[in-house]
């Protein structure tokens, strides 16, 4: 579980977002940093358990973490610091264009899931390729009854296509995954969940049901024609 205090953290950062706030509550975030990462390596050790990919890849939680600081060179938003944190594992870390597990933190809008939510052109075709070879399997798992009990808001992207001509002969169901430039489940989860005990089993909840749609997407990416 996540502590109180780190949610609190959060939220004042996100109230007193500034360079002098934050050197003056060095403490704080100190205290923050450490309990996010004593999260991150309960959940990688969960994790690991069911999936191989991730147990073989010899990933450290604190650089499963996002920094707190953020890129303001092309940014009109000035305000130096992020007010959340996004937990990634990804068995190609830190080349972050293959598919994943993410748990973003915000205090209020905490969000689970995992997949892709934008990949470079060359892993966009590679899985639209596998879409149109077999989407009877992806579907499989899209249509599940786990996988639309924990994730009721469905395949989610970045945006769609308005139009998908490259494949002629696909179904319209097909066709409106074809369609998509980002395949990732994102479901929002409570405060109130990642501070309880049970946090670290809810969580892998998510992660086990949609370990079946990652492995389809890196399949598909690492595929060698």
């Amino acid at each position: 579980m996540i502590k109180q205090t780190s949610l609190k953290f959060l939220t004042e950062l996100k109230n007193n977002n500034s360079r002098e706030w934050f050197e003056q509550n060095k403490v704080l975030y100190q205290a923050y940093k450490d309990d996010i990462i004593q999260f991150t390596e309960k959940l990688l050790a969960e994790l690991s358990k069911f999936d191989p990919s991730i147990a073989n890849a010899n990933l450290v939680p604190k650089k499963c973490l996002t920094r707190v600081n953020r890129d303001l060179r092309f940014s009109k938003d000035k305000t130096p610091y992020k007010n959340y944190i996004l937990i990634v594992f990804n068995k190609n870390a830190p080349h972050g264009n293959t598919a994943g597990y993410f748990l973003h933190i915000e205090p209020g809008n905490c969000m689970v899931g995992g997949g892709v939510w934008q990949t470079t052109p060359e892993y966009l075709k590679k899985i639209r390729q596998e879409i149109n070879y077999s989407f009877e399997e992806i579907n499989g798992i899209i249509t599940s009854k786990q996988f639309k009990k924990i994730f009721p808001s469905g395949l989610q992207g970045q945006n769609t296509k308005k139009k998908f001509t490259d494949f002629y002969e696909a179904s319209d169901p097909e066709v409106e995954l074809l369609k998509m430039k980002g395949f990732c489940t994102k479901e929002i989860i409570s405060d109130k969940v990642l501070t309880s005990k049970d946090a670290v089993k809810t969580v892998m909840n998510y992660f086990e049901t949609t370990k079946p749609l990652i492995n389809y997407l890196n399949k598909a990416i690492e595929f060698e024609a």
